[in-house]
């Protein structure tokens, strides 16, 4: 180190490693809570594995998914660790003093939980069971493609954004009324709410529609997608 005070006095090395050790476990939170709702019956996106779910000691048909609450969980330690380490520094002398003592202690245990939260995780995303036919289902419910629908008026039609939403609104109504996706609605009934829709209109009002349309960087066009992927791997790499 260039300066003797900062050599003895200074632990911004701890600080900044429970920083991340704070943002890593944050992310790690967030990507669990989503893994827990997934595999909850209401959802069952996901299956985890057996050796990282426990049985309920109450219903035997019933998968905790603990390994990922723990890792959920584990975030208040790294942000409090963080807390704690930044309280110690506060009011020091810009010298050693017998307080940096509890820094191990606190970048230890800290260091060792993040290692397991990220085994954890790490084997949760590579052992899970992906239930694509349910999150398919699940795209069909709440006409998600009626944006894209007010999108094409807009872009095809020339028809300000306003009206489009208005003219969304009493097609999503019929298809509501009818117990019809939006897609399943005819193009008669469109056309007696706008004349000018055509028949063109249908091939962005699906599931798939919707997805390949979206091209812009960060899209959710598989192609997008993919490229997200390969340049993540070649990051992680």
């Amino acid at each position: 180190m260039l300066n003797s005070m900062d050599a003895v006095s200074a632990r911004d090395f701890v600080v900044e490693f429970l920083s991340a050790t704070a943002i890593t476990g944050m992310h790690l939170s967030r990507l669990a809570e989503e893994m827990i709702f997934w595999c909850a019956p209401a959802y069952d996106f996901i299956t985890l594995p057996d050796h990282l779910t426990t049985g309920s000691s109450i219903m035997p048909q019933k998968r905790n998914p603990d390994a990922a609450e723990l890792v959920r969980g584990a975030a208040g330690e790294f942000n409090g660790a963080l807390v704690q380490i930044l309280t110690m520094l506060k009011a020091t002398p810009l010298a050693y003093n017998k307080d940096f003592q509890g820094d191990k202690k606190i970048t230890f245990a800290a260091f060792d939980r993040l290692q397991l939260c990220l085994a954890a995780m790490t084997a949760m995303v590579r052992d899970w069971t992906v239930n694509k036919d349910k999150m398919r289902a699940a795209c069909e419910d709440g006409f998600l493609t009626a944006t894209d629908l007010a999108d094409w008026l807009v872009m095809t039609l020339n028809i300000p954004f306003r009206d489009a939403h208005h003219i969304t609104g009493r097609a999503v109504a019929i298809a509501a009324q009818q117990n019809k996706k939006l897609e399943e609605i005819s193009l008669a009934e469109l056309q007696q709410i706008e004349p000018k829709i055509t028949a063109d209109v249908f091939d962005i009002l699906t599931v798939e529609g919707s997805l390949v349309r979206r091209q812009s960087l960060g899209g959710t066009s598989p192609l997008r997608v993919r490229e997200a992927v390969a340049a993540a791997k070649k990051a992680l790499a």
